[in-house]
């Protein structure tokens, strides 16, 4: 997102403003962990860095953003200093707090609000009850959590439609577990700019927005 804004406000606005220079547009992400796009390889994210770069987006890591009002952000850097950044626009992109559900089922839940499931993705002495998606604090087979996306949540889906049909069919047969394939992983930097990780093997740039697309 930041760069897709740095490129409207540098490159394709540039030239439709009269009272307005999208030129002296500042594009600032700020990222809370050490690298920017920490799901991928530090390759991806290093390149991904230097393309940002390009595209004059200023990278803040190990920020985090503490306070959001009317006029910015505050943030607070490694030094526990907190420091005002004045915007007139702030785009929040570091995901959402899951749905209460631990609260709704009376169990505890993690920081997040999600609740731990087993194998079979149901709670711990209820296995009339199924947990999917965000809401559900999921692990594969190394004991990893899953991670919050949607090839997640729509594989889950069909395991568990899979797993009632069967159910349905002979109840009280033995429940397979839930396995999660990783197919891979795509993200797009900028204009024909893209990083893609197939664990095996990796792409960036034109190519990887090819693949992207």
């Amino acid at each position: 997102m930041a760069g897709a804004i740095a490129e409207l406000a540098h490159r394709a606005l540039a030239s439709d403003f009269r009272a307005i220079d999208p030129h002296l547009a500042r594009v600032v992400l700020v990222e809370a962990g050490p690298r920017a796009l920490s799901s991928f390889p530090e390759a991806l994210s290093a390149y991904t860095a230097k393309e940002l770069k390009k595209l004059n987006v200023e990278l803040m890591t190990h920020t985090r953003v503490v306070g959001v009002d009317e006029a910015g952000v505050m943030l607070q850097g490694v030094d526990g200093a907190a420091v005002p950044m004045p915007s007139a626009c702030v785009i929040w992109a570091a995901g959402v707090e899951a749905s209460p559900v631990a609260k709704w089922l009376g169990v505890e839940g993690d920081r997040a609000g999600r609740v731990a499931v087993d194998a079979c993705l149901t709670v711990a002495g209820h296995p009339e009850i199924f947990v999917l998606g965000d809401c559900a604090l999921a692990k594969d087979a190394k004991g990893k959590p899953l991670p919050g996306l949607a090839p997640v949540a729509k594989q889950q889906g069909e395991y568990v439609g899979k797993l009632l049909t069967a159910l349905r069919r002979k109840p009280g047969s033995k429940r397979f577990a839930f396995a999660y394939k990783d197919y891979g992983a795509l993200a797009t930097i900028g204009r024909k700019i893209a990083i893609a990780d197939f664990g095996a093997f990796s792409l960036r740039g034109f190519i990887g927005w090819l693949t992207w697309s």
